[in-house]
């Protein structure tokens, strides 16, 4: 072959792994890649809207069409939203007929989105465009939610305990143990368990999972008043992530422990769930996949991921520990809805739903009040019975050392809600 033929084929052969390349980085749904996509892709635009202008919403329109399985049958009471490029929600929910009406969404084009107990999320694969004093259609098929099979884990296993002691919040002394177990080949995230000190083995005592927002060993004064006080506390604190289903699927391992009865001295017929700030992301996730707890807390919970995004863009909102660029990282809302839809709790709420206290600071400085208000009003539409408390001078963590009258105030509120559900 002659050399400028061979020349010529290698620069085709590059030119089309380099095409293949550019297609699978803009394509792909590889957590080592999104995240730096959407990153690399907003501030793209950003800077071109402080040039040319940022986009405004335009004159309204309206939105309708129906919900229906994959039987065609409607599904009523079905969440249908779409989302401005700033995270601006426009929603509503089906009606009996599986009919939907969206009013007053501003001129542009959207991706809806659409969720139901017992049916999988959609986001519709095109755009749809809204023109100005028209009604647009767009009819949405939702799916059976998938059957999940989740491998057990195995190997549960406790390292000898200790007796830690704290004076702050509240004076407590517990037992403690850390334990281990076969994560179906991942590494399990550090967990420990704590138990009153009059604990034995026949003791059949209430179970308390805390799910914290970062290593369980840090929280050790957050447990150990809620072990002294009559509680098996199994605590565990995931790793920030931006993919939560695996650690959600270990939880739910642990959850299988604690009901099988593996936790000395426990009693898994009596369970609650606690998270907080990151973390009650997780618990809200718990609650959707599988509503059979005896009760739940969740305190300064985000609930409102498009809610959040919003407030970030029209800067009345600026969170700490770099959590503006996890915000980014999920990309616009209007071109990634599913991304801020899954894990926005107020929309996935099931009516067999145990009782829940959901506490937060009107002081927050990590994630807005608002979160737990609009979780608060989806739960009263839903029937679902709950209490939501509002505390004016505390800080974003609510179980943190301090021992001012708002934590002494949670800490008291807290054992209540257990005693009335668990005891």
């Amino acid at each position: 072959m002659p050399k400028f033929l061979h020349l010529r084929w290698m620069i085709t052969l590059v030119i089309l792994f380099l095409a293949a390349l550019l297609l699978w980085l803009t394509t792909t749904d590889s957590a080592s890649v999104w995240p730096y996509r959407n990153t690399l892709q907003y501030y793209i635009l950003t800077w071109w809207w402080q040039q040319a202008g940022y986009p405004q919403p335009g004159e309204p329109g309206e939105l309708r069409g129906l919900v229906r399985d994959t039987q065609g049958q409607p599904v009523a009471g079905a969440w249908v939203l779409v989302s401005w490029w700033d995270g601006t929600t426009y929603s509503t929910r089906s009606e009996i007929d599986g009919s939907y009406l969206i009013a007053a969404v501003p001129t542009g084009q959207y991706r809806p989105v659409a969720g139901a107990p017992g049916y999988d999320s959609i986001a519709m694969n095109r755009w749809v465009t809204i023109s100005p004093q028209t009604t647009t259609t767009a009819d949405l098929t939702l799916p059976p939610e998938p059957l999940r099979s989740l491998t057990p884990g195995r190997n549960l296993s406790f390292d000898p305990s200790s007796t830690p002691t704290c004076a702050d919040p509240l004076p407590a002394t517990a037992l403690r143990q850390p334990f281990t177990f076969d994560n179906n080949g991942r590494p399990s995230q550090p967990a420990l368990y704590y138990t009153p000190l009059t604990t034995t083995t026949t003791s059949r005592l209430p179970v308390l999972m805390i799910v914290y927002p970062g290593p369980a060993d840090a929280w050790d004064c957050a447990s150990l008043p809620l072990a002294a006080a009559g509680y098996a506390v199994v605590a565990l604190g995931p790793a920030y992530s931006l993919e939560l289903e695996a650690d959600i699927d270990e939880l739910e391992r642990v959850v299988a422990f604690i009901r099988a009865g593996q936790f000395p001295g426990s009693d898994g017929s009596r369970l609650a769930v606690l998270g907080g700030s990151y973390s009650g992301l997780h618990v809200q996730r718990l609650l959707q996949r599988s509503p059979h707890y005896e009760a739940a807390i969740l305190l300064g919970p985000p609930t409102d991921l498009f809610d959040m995004r919003r407030r970030l863009e029209e800067r009345t909102y600026i969170p700490p520990f770099g959590l503006d660029q996890v915000m980014i990282a999920l990309g616009l809302p209007d071109r990634e809805p599913l991304r801020y839809w899954r894990y926005s709790g107020s929309y996935h709420i099931r009516p067999d739903f145990p009782p829940l206290a959901i506490m937060h600071s009107r002081t927050d400085e990590v994630v807005p009040f608002q979160q737990s208000e609009r979780l608060s009003a989806n739960l009263t539409q839903m029937g679902v019975t709950h209490q939501t408390y509002f505390f004016d001078g505390a800080s974003h963590y609510l179980l943190a050392a301090g021992g001012d009258k708002d934590t002494l105030e949670i800490y008291r509120l807290t054992l209540e809600f257990l005693a009335e559900h668990l005891q």
